[in-house]
């Protein structure tokens, strides 16, 4: 506290709490390991990491303060604005700071567009939902949604300690940052072979990449890899029948519905009780996304017929009555109706 209780911040504890919550929540992620680790431990690694997180923001706002009591004013929450008078005579209106509660993850956004702070915000909105969701809804696999919350975290803070802090990750977090780059390294690199196998295959780039966003019914990871025994027996890849094999759990399963899966979950319907995902028309695949007008397999695009006479895009019972939208049948109508007939 500093003159008539004004609250202060010390930055530094700041700082030093967030190392300390990133560091416990990477010893909880190693309790989580081996055959005798404990998956409940995910939990807590989560909780303790994205803290961690925050923590770091608010230092990177507090280094901006030009006091202890600008920095408070910066992460404090506001409860109200009360007036003071200077000692000139001046009207100020001051915020009256709860002590207890700091800025959330909004504020911290707001603040950041502010002050001209740079992260990964997608990846920060990522690793929240990843966090929530190991605290409330209680995963049957931690484990694998812990990995996924590293493979976030590891690039968002080096990012943003090396950017927007000036330091090193490595000398600031220790041992951690090398358990993380382990981890990270290993889980990384088995995603960016199953991908590259996939490849080989020849699936489509957009393919692939949507292919990235599936995961393990059974487990959650998105470790997927072509089927090895599909692979060994010869077997060329087909869309119906090709399977996927889990690097995580060994599970096994078509392919290309997997991929329709995914396609029904994620994508928005536009058409009220209509299908929005169907046959290809060109690889006969079910995955041809109604709304985006092509096939996320083969990348086939469906252009639809144009109006010979104004050459907009024909709707479909329009396409079957002939070659002409409404508006140009119209127009021929009235031509044919009231056209001078020379006799």
């Amino acid at each position: 506290m500093s003159g008539k209780g004004v609250p202060t911040l010390d930055r530094a504890k700041v700082l030093e709490n967030a190392v300390t919550s990133i560091q416990l929540g990477i010893e909880d992620y190693q309790l989580t390991q081996g055959d005798d680790g404990n998956p409940l431990r995910a939990v807590s690694s989560a909780r303790n990491l994205f803290a961690g997180v925050l923590l770091l923001f608010k230092y990177k706002i507090a280094m901006l303060a030009d006091s202890p009591e600008h920095a408070a004013s910066l992460i404090y929450k506001a409860r109200k604005f009360k007036p003071y008078l200077d000692q000139n005579g001046v009207i100020e209106w001051r915020p009256e700071l709860e002590r207890n509660k700091t800025i959330d993850v909004a504020d911290i956004e707001l603040h950041f567009e502010g002050l001209g702070i740079r992260t990964d915000w997608a990846a920060v909105n990522t690793l929240q939902r990843c966090r929530n969701d190991l605290e409330h809804l209680h995963p049957k696999h931690p484990l694998e949604e812990i990995n996924k919350f590293l493979l976030d975290l590891f690039p968002l803070l080096r990012d943003f300690i090396t950017y927007e802090l000036s330091e090193n990750p490595a000398a600031l977090l220790g041992e951690t940052w090398e358990v993380m780059l382990r981890n990270h390294q290993f889980f990384a690199q088995n995603l960016e072979e199953v991908q590259h196998q996939w490849e080989d295959l020849g699936v489509m780039a957009h393919t692939r990449e949507l292919f990235k966003t599936c995961s393990c019914p059974a487990c959650g990871s998105p470790l997927l890899e072509p089927n090895r025994e599909d692979l060994q027996a010869g077997v060329p890849f087909d869309y119906s029948e090709f399977r996927y094999n889990c690097l995580a759990c060994n599970q096994s399963d078509s392919f290309i519905e997997l991929m329709e899966e995914e396609l029904r979950t994620t994508r928005e319907n536009p058409f009220d009780d209509e299908e929005i995902i169907t046959d290809c028309g060109s690889c006969g695949a079910p995955m041809f996304d109604l709304s985006e007008g092509h096939c996320h397999l083969c990348g086939y695009a469906y252009q639809p017929p144009k109006c010979s006479g104004c050459h907009t895009p024909l709707e479909g019972y329009e396409a079957e009555n002939g070659s002409l939208c409404d508006r140009c049948s119209e127009y021929a109508h009235y031509d044919d109706e009231y056209e001078p007939h020379i006799s």
